[in-house]
């Protein structure tokens, strides 16, 4: 949905509710907290108040837009941008277009992130294609001596005396430290890169995920969580860590030293992807950290996954409908219990408006 028509559709705030109210609640309202029918009319302040629990709760009560300031209509225009950028788009560049602040328009965008990892993508199968690729920067070139010589030296420090004389600063800026990392590896093993790994299926759909390393036993238990096993053929290059892979699926391996595709065998599907992915970190966000870069791997999945489809802004829309379970309540019986710990109170022995219990002295 383009801007034209988001505006004439929701032009109030009043329509933007309803829009959500009609994908949460199609069959009528129930309560978000018991689930129960019977529930009042809506307030002024749009919530709804249950007759069994006599809880109050609104459209976004427990989904990704839970406890959201932001007003909904705010809500869609996001959604219809971020949708529409097949590469994204920078947090400054939605701050700009909503005109909201830096610190909303990132954590916004963090969550249509969460909510586009909602989509589940079924088996892989027939032809599918398998790639590695890293994320990062490529470290600079030490400075080699006798690249420059004795004249080009004097050059560059005579001219470099004048101009500063002239009151040019010629120190490094933010964001431009120009630092040379001797003991960085370029290219595969760099320090600095961290690889991701896709497998796609030929006119179908991605999946890509970060990965601490590139070992075959990881490589092998990413194909066997995404691929239809039994129905398939994979394809990839002749990087040692799909050496063994051939033992639990068909495998064709393509030598990219000496050609890129021989009568179908190829992996352009999933470079093609890449590019995609590259593009969009190099040309739109510059910089991403290992922290998020698997919710940005999540993004790109999202959009080629439904770029055949129309309906990608009302996809975001239903998803962001779908009741969320706090990270709170998930129980994890294998976690061990912390031991308690004293507050600063009970180490210093004030409890309050108790007293502390102490044994009673004995008379010798």
């Amino acid at each position: 949905m383009n801007l034209i028509e988001l505006t004439k559709k929701f032009p109030t705030e009043d329509k933007a509710y309803a829009y959500f109210e009609d994908n949460r609640w199609s069959k009528g309202v129930i309560c978000a907290h018991c689930e129960s029918t019977l529930v009042s009319k809506k307030q002024l302040d749009g919530r709804f108040k249950c007759k069994t629990c006599r809880k109050s709760f609104s459209v976004t009560t427990k989904t990704h837009l839970h406890q959201t300031h932001i007003p909904l209509q705010t809500w869609l225009f996001a959604f219809a941008i971020v949708s529409d950028a097949k590469k994204g788009l920078s947090a400054l560049q939605l701050q700009r277009n909503l005109g909201i602040a830096y610190q909303t328009a990132f954590d916004m965008y963090h969550t249509i992130r969460d909510i586009m990892a909602e989509e589940k993508v079924e088996l892989l199968e027939d032809v599918v294609e398998m790639d590695e690729t890293y994320v990062g920067g490529k470290p600079r070139k030490p400075n080699i001596k006798r690249a420059l010589t004795e004249d080009g030296k004097e050059y560059l420090i005579e001219r470099t005396e004048e101009v500063k004389s002239l009151g040019f600063d010629l120190s490094a800026k933010k964001g431009n430290t120009a630092k040379v990392d001797l003991g960085t590896k370029r290219g595969r093993g760099s320090q600095k890169l961290i690889p991701v790994t896709g497998i796609v299926q030929r006119d179908g759909a991605v999946i890509a995920e970060v990965m601490s390393s590139l070992g075959a036993k990881k490589l092998e238990a990413l194909v066997k969580k995404h691929v239809d096993l039994s129905d398939s053929l994979l394809i990839t290059d002749t990087y040692k860590g799909y050496s063994k892979i051939g033992k639990i699926i068909e495998h064709i391996k393509i030598d990219h030293s000496r050609l890129y595709s021989y009568n179908g065998v190829n992996t352009n599907t999933i470079e093609s992807f890449w590019a995609i992915v590259e593009r969009g970190i190099i040309g739109q966000y510059h910089h991403v950290s290992l922290a998020y870069l698997p919710k940005y791997i999540v993004e790109f999945c999202f959009k080629y996954n439904n770029r055949n489809f129309d309906d990608m802004f009302e996809t975001l829309v239903k998803a962001s409908m779908r009741v969320k379970i706090p990270k709170a309540i998930i129980h994890n019986p294998n976690k061990p219990k912390k031991a308690p710990t004293k507050t600063n109170n009970q180490k210093k022995g004030n409890l309050g408006s108790k007293k502390p219990k102490t044994k009673p002295k004995l008379p010798f």
